[in-house]
C-alpha cells in the first residue's frame, strides 16, 4: 500500500504510519546498501523519519510521501557516512543472499558478496550512490539526476565509471568462472 495524501495540508500521523508500514523495509535496504553497516542504516532511517515528521509542513505534494521520505533517508545515510568514515568501509556480511541449496552455491554467493562489498569501497561517493540507486534500487536516470542535483549525463558518467571500476576489481571472479 502506498500512502497517498488526500489533502494539501501537512501529512497526518495516519499517513505517516501508512507510509512507514508499507515502505520502511525499502528505506532500510537502500540505507544499508549505501552505508554497508546495519547500525548506520538503522540510524539513517530513524533520523530520516524524525526529520520528515518535524518538517512535514515542508512536504510540497509534488511526489508521494513515501518517495519524499525515501530521499530523506538516502540523504541521512550519506550524511551519517560522511560523519563516521574517514575513508574506510567495512564489508557487509548481511548483504549475501539466502543460502543456496548446495555448499558450492553458498560459497560462490559468499565470495561474490565479499568481492562486491570490497569493490564498492573503491568507488567515489557519487559513483556508489548512482550505481546503488540505478542497479540495486532500480531508479530511473532522471530520478537520480534530480536527486543529486545534476543532469542525466553526469549520472551516466558516474555509473559508467563505477561499472568499469567494479569490473576491474571483480575480474578475479570472472577468471575463476572460466
Amino acid at each position: 500500500m502506498v500512502a497517498v495524501l488526500t489533502s494539501r495540508k501537512a501529512p497526518t500521523q495516519a499517513e505517516f504510519h501508512a507510509a512507514i508500514s508499507s515502505r520502511a523495509d525499502r528505506w532500510y535496504s537502500a540505507c544499508l546498501k549505501i552505508t554497508r553497516n546495519t547500525d548506520l542504516a538503522q540510524d539513517a532511517v530513524q533520523d530520516a523519519l524524525l526529520s520528515a515528521w518535524q518538517k512535514r509542513h515542508q512536504f510540497d505534494h509534488c511526489s508521494r510521501l513515501d518517495t519524499w521520505i525515501h530521499r530523506i533517508a538516502i540523504n541521512a545515510a550519506l550524511q551519517l557516512l560522511r560523519k563516521t568514515r574517514p575513508g574506510v568501509f567495512e564489508p557487509l556480511s548481511d548483504e549475501i543472499a539466502a543460502p543456496a541449496p548446495t555448499p558450492e552455491h553458498a560459497h560462490a554467493d559468499a565470495q561474490l558478496g565479499e568481492t562486491l562489498a570490497a569493490a564498492l569501497t573503491h568507488l567515489s561517493d557519487i559513483e556508489r550512490v548512482c550505481f546503488v540507486l540505478r542497479h540495486l534500487e532500480q531508479w530511473r536516470l532522471a530520478e537520480i539526476a534530480d536527486y543529486i542535483d545534476g543532469n542525466v549525463g553526469t549520472v551516466k558518467q558516474a555509473i559508467f565509471r563505477a561499472v568499469k571500476k567494479l569490473r576491474t576489481h571483480m575480474a578475479a571472479l570472472q577468471r575463476e568462472a572460466l
